[in-house]
Order: C-alpha cells, then sequence, then structure tokens
C-alpha cells in the first residue's frame, strides 16, 4: 500500500478536520436576521450549519471594521482546526474587510474555511511534513496564496472594491504529505461538500476531467496521487458570498533515464514540448485550436531564444462555453523589451488592445524596477537565497519570468500574463506595495495614499512589511478581453519565526 493512498470517505467524514454538514439540497434551519451586524451573521451561520452545531456568543467588543472574527461563534473542531484559523483565516477575514465585502459574504465565505479548508492545510510543522514536500509557490514553504484582483477605476474605499481569491495546495492533515487536488475538488464540488456555496453547473466540471485524464493517463481514478505533482485548488471569493473554482497541475518533472514511474505524465515540467497539448484542445473546444497553434508556433521557432519551458496548466470549473485553458511557461529572458515580445508572441498579437497593456505595462515595470533606464536593462535579484535563509525561507533555483497564454473558447488569439517572482525581485514587501500604488495613481485610480501597505499591514500583521521580502510573492500583468488587469499574491508566512517570537 503507498503512502499516498486515501481512504476518501473517511477522510471527509472526520469532524476533526471537517465539519459534518447535510449535502446541500437538504433542507436547513434558517433564521431571520434583525438588521445588526451580529443578527446578520448568526442569520448566515445558521442558514450555512442548520441544527448540525450549536453556535456560541459574540465575542465583546465587536470590530467588523478590522476583521469579521466569526470563529468565536463556532465550535472547535480540533487544536489543528484552531491553529489554521489563527494563522491563515484571519488574514482572509482581514483582506474581506479591507475589500469591503458585504458582511453576509464575509461571513460565508469564513465559515466554509472553517467547515472545509482548515483540514486540507496540513500538519501544523514544516518540519513534520514528509519527503520534498515544501509548496513550490512560495519561498517560505506556506502551501496557500492570497491574491488580490485589483481593478484601476476603483475606489479602496467602495464596497467590494477588489476580488479576494487564494489557492490552497492541500495535504492531509496527519500524514504530512500532499494528497491528490483532483479528488479535493472534487468533493468541494459535490453536494457533500460545497455547503451551497461553490458555484455549480451542469457541465462545469467537464474541463477538469478532460485536463486530468490527459495529463494523466494512467490514473485509475482523481484520488490517485501522482507523485511529484503540486495540486492546487484557487478560490475566487465573490461578494455575492458565491465561489467560484479553478484547478492547477504542476507537473512532474521528466524521469530520469532508467526510472520507471508509477504513473507518466503527458507533459512534464520544464519541456519545450509543445505537441502534445494539440489533442488536448481538440478534446476541449475546437475553437482553442487556432490560438494554441500561435502559441506553440512561438515557443519553437521566433521565441526560441526566450527557452520558455511548460511548467503548470490550469482551467476553471465552469460551463465549456465560458472556460478558458491556461498553459503556463517559464521565459529567462529578464528586460523590458524581451517581455513585451514574449508577451505578445513576437509581434503576432496586435491592436489598440494590446497598444494599450503594453503601454500601461511599461510604466508598471518602471515603477517595481526604477532602477532600469532602458528597454533592455535586466531586473536584477534582490534577494538570492542561498539554499535557506534564516526566516526559512526556500531558494528558487534559477529565479526566472513566468508566463500564462490564456486560451478562452471563441477567441482568435491567446491573452497572456507575466508574473514578477517579488519575493526575489524586490528588496523589501514594503517597496512592492508602494510601487504598486504609485503606478495605480499614475492611471488616475483613486484612493488615499497608503492604501495598499496599510491593508497588507494588516492582514499580515505578524511582522513589519519593510523587514523583508516575502509576503508580496508575485506579481502580474495580465491582458484580458476586456482590457487588462493588475493582481498581486501574498504568502502568510504561515511558519514564520515572528509567530512563535
Amino acid at each position: 500500500m503507498s503512502l499516498y493512498d486515501i481512504d476518501w470517505l473517511a477522510l471527509w467524514k472526520d469532524g476533526r478536520y471537517f465539519a459534518q454538514l447535510p449535502p446541500s439540497g437538504a433542507p436547513k434551519t434558517q433564521m431571520a436576521s434583525d438588521g445588526t451586524i451580529v443578527g446578520e451573521v448568526l442569520a448566515v451561520a445558521t442558514g450555512l450549519l442548520g441544527a448540525s452545531y450549536k453556535l456560541g456568543a459574540v465575542s465583546l467588543p465587536f470590530e467588523p471594521e478590522k476583521y469579521l472574527e466569526v470563529y468565536d461563534i463556532l465550535p472547535t473542531l480540533s487544536e489543528q482546526s484552531t491553529f489554521w484559523w489563527r494563522r491563515a483565516a484571519r488574514s482572509l477575514a482581514s483582506q474581506l474587510a479591507t475589500a469591503r465585502y458585504p458582511i453576509r459574504a464575509q461571513a460565508s465565505h469564513l465559515i466554509f474555511w472553517w467547515a472545509r479548508l482548515g483540514g486540507l492545510m496540513g500538519v501544523t510543522s514544516a518540519q513534520a511534513r514528509t519527503g520534498d514536500q515544501m509548496d513550490t509557490c512560495t519561498s517560505d514553504g506556506s502551501n496557500l496564496e492570497f491574491s488580490w484582483a485589483i481593478p484601476h477605476d476603483t475606489d479602496p474605499e467602495e464596497e467590494a472594491n477588489r476580488r479576494i481569491r487564494f489557492t490552497i495546495d492541500p495535504f492531509h492533515p496527519e500524514r504530512g504529505h500532499r494528497i491528490a487536488g483532483g479528488a479535493v475538488l472534487d468533493h468541494l464540488w459535490s453536494d457533500e461538500g460545497n455547503m451551497g456555496l461553490i458555484k455549480k453547473e451542469d457541465g462545469s466540471k467537464d474541463w477538469k476531467d478532460i485536463v486530468e485524464k490527459w495529463l494523466f493517463p494512467d490514473i485509475e481514478h482523481s484520488g490517485e496521487f501522482v507523485e511529484g505533482t503540486t495540486y492546487m485548488i484557487a478560490f475566487d471569493m465573490e461578494p455575492s458570498g458565491e465561489i467560484n473554482l479553478k484547478m492547477y497541475y504542476l507537473t512532474p518533472y521528466t524521469p530520469l533515464p532508467g526510472t520507471e514511474p508509477k504513473n507518466r505524465a503527458t507533459a512534464y515540467r520544464v519541456s519545450d514540448d509543445m505537441e502534445p497539448f494539440a489533442r488536448l484542445v481538440k478534446d476541449l473546444h475546437p475553437s482553442l485550436e487556432a490560438p494554441l497553434k500561435m502559441v506553440v508556433d512561438f515557443v519553437h521557432g521566433d521565441g526560441k531564444d526566450s527557452k520558455m519551458k511548460f511548467i503548470m496548466i490550469a482551467c476553471d470549473v465552469t460551463r465549456s462555453e465560458k472556460n478558458r485553458l491556461k498553459i503556463y511557461l517559464l521565459s529567462e529572458r529578464t528586460t523590458l523589451k524581451d517581455m513585451i515580445y514574449d508577451m505578445t508572441l513576437g509581434g503576432q498579437i496586435t491592436g489598440p488592445r494590446v497598444d494599450d497593456a503594453v503601454e500601461n505595462f511599461t510604466k508598471f515595470f518602471t515603477r517595481l524596477f526604477p532602477y532600469t533606464k532602458t528597454e533592455e536593462s535586466e531586473i536584477r535579484l534582490e534577494n538570492n537565497i542561498n539554499g535557506e535563509d534564516e526566516a526559512g525561507r526556500l531558494r528558487r533555483d534559477g529565479v526566472h519570468m513566468m508566463y500564462y497564454y490564456e486560451l478562452f473558447v471563441g477567441q482568435p488569439v491567446p491573452f497572456s500574463k507575466i508574473y514578477f517572482f517579488m519575493d526575489h525581485f524586490s528588496k523589501h514587501d514594503y517597496d512592492t506595495a508602494q510601487a504598486t500604488e504609485l503606478f495605480f495613481k499614475d492611471v488616475g485610480k483613486p484612493g488615499e495614499s497608503g492604501w495598499m501597505a496599510e491593508a497588507l499591514a494588516h492582514a499580515y500583521s505578524h511582522r513589519p512589511l519593510n523587514k523583508r521580502n516575502g509576503i508580496h510573492t508575485m506579481v502580474s500583468f495580465g491582458t484580458k478581453p476586456t482590457g487588462w488587469e493588475v493582481t498581486n499574491y501574498y504568502s502568510p508566512e504561515l511558519f514564520a519565526p515572528e509567530f512563535d517570537a
């Protein structure tokens, strides 16, 4: 029996890690709200939990403008559940509050975390994780990454002024190893797991199932863990209280000569072979074939100098006509000129939308890296960790630029996004926050000076932002059919030494 073999039903039925609730379609107790904030929270909690759990009293002073301390009224599932609430969910509560989500949405998102996600965070010690199991998305080893999709025309004081999302790389709550994320998503999407909050439509999981079977053709079911894979599930928290899911696969490396892994993969990490993707898009939707060909031709042709390598694949959990396939690639080139070349596939993607995006990307790049004097200046590492530093952060081998090329159903060209690993390219987190805010000011976004650093300091209060970098894992600039978008990504630094100081 493999270390990774799991009795999934027994795991989901373990009340120490996952709240035991009726299926989402079952009748639930409803409670009218008296219109106060406390009344709203209690009404949401009662509607979601019904008679399954007894709610406690709201602790006073009640200060929802700081964060909604929903955990006070919820029963304790286990010490582990409490640990992850304090290390991770309180940060989520702060982010929902400063993004000014409606109170009912804040309450439902936090109750969903308590009921469904704390048990996926794994054991509470980084040292207790088995094998090479530190997360590959954060330098500090956290298996949780938050992100803010920030519109460039909303005031930070407006209701729902940015979208709060996060990604979990799921770990077993007792054994200390990764678990197959495909099975986790299947459960969260099901009536037994979704609590009526996950957006679920007929056929909305089809792409996930097709991608997974294409990627790992010899697995018998989604619960079969493919060693060397990082599975990541993304949760887009909507102001309505609804949650949209996405599935990511960071694939294994090519097997060493003479080795026979239990499971083979159709696409391996850091490979430049893009040909296998043609069969996948044919199975997903025929309109993806033309934009994929543009990407493949570029990687194998004019873009060869960028030495682009495949690293990850992802899709949304939604109906085919609204879905998109995201193919992530690494590039070794680090000048503005080269980045624009790669983002536009060597100038193949053109038009007024692209011109506007390039103009604003150039402004953003200049704010992030003010020392670059020309478009051919290379950005430099500010945090070249050799092995592991005093804060426990791991070194990224040969830090690259990361892109994704997004293939939308019905769109003739791909849409690109570039990611900067700011946990290595910045001096400290305050610098990145300030640079991002200054860029938004450049493009006319309203807001009081310092709003971004203030919101970050509130969400990640375990240390000063200017102490080092690492909270701000990445920033990205992406093109969309509707324009361009900036997203910032954050690690809660779950195992930072400051928590135990």
